[in-house]
């Protein structure tokens, strides 16, 4: 179990640095009119999304010590997806904080 969460941590990780470096690669931004990206500051929007990933972490390091499979798969994948859900509802209320 601990190899899995490994792995998933791993490559969780990966997607955030790279949506850190390649902000412009989140989904629904290149499908958006040209007026409107000019508003958005998707550097800063890159920032925050990739820092509640890294955030998920932790949660999902901690999985293997849960003592049934619904918990270990609560905190591997469950906390990380559900923050960033969060995330996503957070960055559609609050807009105005990611415009330039």
């Amino acid at each position: 179990m601990f190899l899995g969460a490994l792995i998933f941590v791993a490559v969780w990780c990966l997607i955030a640095l790279l949506l850190r470096h390649y902000p412009e690669t989140m989904a629904g931004y290149n499908t958006m009119p040209k007026a409107k990206r000019e508003k958005i500051d998707i550097q800063k929007l890159g920032r925050f999304v990739s820092n509640v990933m890294f955030a998920g972490v932790p949660f999902a390091l901690l999985s293997p010590l849960m003592p049934s499979e619904k918990l270990y798969a609560l905190m591997l994948v469950g906390v990380p997806a559900g923050m960033l859900i969060a995330c996503a509802i957070y960055v559609n209320v609050r807009i105005k904080k990611f415009e330039k």
